[in-house]
This record gives structure tokens, C-alpha cells and sequence, in this order.
């Protein structure tokens, strides 16, 4: 092995070994209060350089998208004070209008949701607005759950509100305050539990929800300033956006760091890619969009794709296909299920170099060097002799 390549292996077992010290240090309920400067509060990084796509279709929009999700085989996005949903291919084929001030676009079933200071407003598939739940109260997160609950984390205390399907408040407990965005956790096999990650930005930790029990779970530290999270079947992915990090946590029992690995600077939205079992990570500061094989113990880098500008959303869709948006209105661009195979039979050379770089090697005789040689030994006690 080269010294380079000696070194990016010993860079990433401790990129992976930090996360861990940094998560594992918080690994209770109460990960709230004072942090290190320079931690918490990360925010997208503005882009260094242009940006130069090589790959996928290019889409027009001329709008600065900050948020995107799924719902149904259509996409909804958020894009300052405008809400526009469509198909992949043509996300802007409808549009309406919201307050500009409302947070993050959130998934919430057969629909989207937007936490904003009246209330969480639900949003079709098509772009209008089917109702306000929570009205008068100030949200910053919000999501929806299979069987029509929703969720909200009030933006000025630490009060999560849950609602029944028929929009009336159901219950109510106390978590973190600085709820930022609220996830729903994968289930673990016989596990009935309902759980949700709530994420704190200002203070980058994760909170584990317990929905039945009404109360709030462990608690972990998220890298150095954690930025967007996505959660899949069986895993939850988050960008330490200020640790150039991606994490891997899973919560079977209680939250868990389970993978870390370097991500190209400035990483902030993250996809969980179940058809293929990546997950893809976009990094504003470079304009890229990165694949991790996850099937091993640490993330492999397989793919590396130039992207639009200041990339701060990406959906994965089920059949393969992926989408990255611009927050700076250098608009969409698409990929179909063909061009992310072909992105990640380009880097297969890099990825399996990596992966040799990454495997522990032993000695064919599982000794230190030096320890099979007796022969100074024998000579030395017969000279004694």
C-alpha cells in the first residue's frame, strides 16, 4: 500500500472513530445545553467554484429550490415563498403560494407538509392545500405517519404535539427544544413502537420520540453540526455538514451510531437509495453528489457525480431514479435509473481500490514481524553455555 493511500485509510478510521467519541460522549437523554464553539447551527456552505454537471437531464427552473420530497410517484418542492409538484421529469407542472418564512417541507403520508407560524399546512401531490392542522401555533418541524397522524415540534418550547387523523390534537409531551426536523424511525422486525428522530441543529444531537409512551428517548450528539436526515427500511443517514461526515445511525433499541465516513466538503441533503441499498449524500461547497454502499461495516464510496449548483435537496425514488436541485436557480437535474447504473459502473475501479485500502490485512503467519525468529535467541544461549 502507497503512503497515500495509508494515509486517506487512517483519515477515515478516524473521521469514523471521532463521530463515534463525539456521539458515544452523548449517549443519554440529556445531550441539551452548552456545546463547543464551532459546533451546532450548520447551515448550507455556498458553492467554491461553478458548477459543471456532466451527466443526467438538465431541468429549467429558475427558482431557488431548498426542499424536496416524495409523495406518491410525484415530487413536491419548496422553493422560497412558491410550493411547486409535479412528476421527476417535470417538477414545476403546478404551483401555489405559502409563506416564505415557513420551514422545511416535510414527508407526511399521501401528502406534503410545511410547518409554519399559523400552523402545519398539508399539501397534495398537486400542489393546493387540503387543510392547516395546528392552527395559531408556531411550528419548526413537522411529519406525517402511515394511518393519517401528524406530528409537529412547536418552534418556541420544547412541546411536540401529535394529531389524529382527523386533524385533532391527540396528545402532547415535551422533547428538545430546537426541534429542526422530525423523521420517522424504521421500524426493527416485531418492534409495534412508533418512533420519530427529532433533530436539533443548534446544538447538532438527535432525539429519539416514543410516540406510544408520549415522551422522548435517547439522545445522541450528531457529529459537529449536523445538517439534513433522511431515514430509509432499516437505517437512518444524516450529513454532518460542519464534520464532512456522512453518519449511519440505526434504532432498534435506542439511537445508535452505527457507520461514519468522509464526505466531499460541505455535505447537507442526504437520499436513502433502498433499490440499490446507497446512500447518496449532496455536498453544497463542491457541487457533488456522492453514493455509499452501506451492505459492510463502513460506507464504500462508489459514486461521484458533478451536480447543478449549491445542490440542498435530492429524492431517490423506488424505481431508481434520482433528482438534485439547485438552491441557487441553476434548476433540476434528473437522473434515470440508467444513468446512476452507469455513474456507478464508472467509479467501480475507485470503489474496489477503496475497499482494498479498507480491508484489514494480517500477516500470512498472524505474528509480528520478527516473532517466528529464534535464531538470535538459540545462538545467544549457546554462547552463554
Amino acid at each position: 500500500m502507497s503512503e497515500n493511500s495509508r494515509r486517506r485509510v487512517i483519515t477515515s478510521l478516524l473521521a469514523g472513530l471521532s463521530a463515534s467519541a463525539v456521539v458515544l460522549a452523548g449517549c443519554s437523554s440529556d445531550v441539551e445545553g452548552d456545546i463547543d464553539a464551532g459546533m451546532g447551527n450548520a447551515t448550507p456552505v455556498p458553492a467554491a467554484s461553478p458548477a459543471a454537471p456532466d451527466t443526467g437531464r438538465a431541468k429549467k427552473i429558475d427558482e431557488d429550490v431548498t426542499d424536496a420530497v416524495l409523495v406518491g410517484d410525484r415530487v413536491v418542492l419548496k422553493a422560497g415563498d412558491k410550493i411547486f409538484a409535479g412528476p421527476l421529469n417535470n417538477p414545476i407542472e403546478r404551483s401555489m403560494k405559502l409563506d416564505a418564512k415557513c420551514g422545511e417541507l416535510a414527508p407526511g403520508g399521501p401528502n406534503a407538509l410545511l410547518p409554519c407560524e399559523d400552523g402545519i399546512h398539508v399539501i397534495t401531490d398537486q400542489a393546493t392545500e387540503t387543510a392547516v392542522v395546528g392552527r395559531g401555533t408556531n411550528y419548526s418541524a413537522a411529519v406525517g405517519l402511515e394511518g393519517g397522524r401528524i406530528i409537529g415540534a412547536h418552534a418556541d418550547s420544547n412541546v411536540v404535539d401529535v394529531f389524529g387523523a382527523d386533524g385533532e390534537l391527540a396528545s402532547d409531551f415535551k422533547a428538545a427544544n430546537n426541534g429542526s426536523q422530525l423523521v420517522e424511525i424504521p421500524k426493527a422486525d416485531n418492534d409495534a413502537d412508533v418512533k420519530l428522530l427529532e433533530v436539533n441543529r443548534p446544538e447538532t444531537s438527535v432525539h429519539e420520540l416514543k410516540l406510544d409512551e408520549s415522551r422522548a428517548g435517547s439522545a445522541l450528539r450528531a457529529g459537529i453540526g449536523v445538517g439534513k436526515v433522511a431515514s430509509g427500511d432499516h437505517v437512518i443517514a444524516a450529513a454532518d455538514t460542519k464534520g464532512n461526515q456522512l453518519l449511519i445511525y440505526t434504532a432498534t433499541d435506542v439511537i445508535r451510531l452505527h457507520q461514519a465516513a468522509p464526505a466531499p466538503e460541505a455535505p447537507w441533503a442526504v437520499a436513502v437509495d433502498e433499490s440499490r441499498g446507497i446512500v447518496w449524500v449532496t455536498s453544497t461547497k463542491v457541487n457533488k453528489l456522492t453514493g455509499y454502499d452501506i451492505s459492510s461495516g463502513t460506507p464504500v464510496k462508489v459514486a461521484d457525480i458533478n451536480t447543478v449548483a449549491d445542490p440542498q435537496s435530492i429524492v431517490a425514488t423506488e424505481d431508481g431514479q434520482i433528482g438534485v436541485f439547485s438552491a441557487t436557480g441553476d434548476g433540476a437535474q434528473i437522473f434515470d435509473s440508467a444513468d446512476v447504473d452507469k455513474a456507478i459502473a464508472d467509479f467501480k475501479q475507485d470503489a474496489e481500490k477503496i475497499r482494498e485500502e479498507m480491508s484489514v490485512r494480517e500477516p500470512a503467519d498472524k505474528l509480528p514481524t520478527g516473532a517466528g525468529d529464534t535464531k538470535g535467541a538459540d545462538d545467544s544461549e549457546g554462547e552463554t553455555k
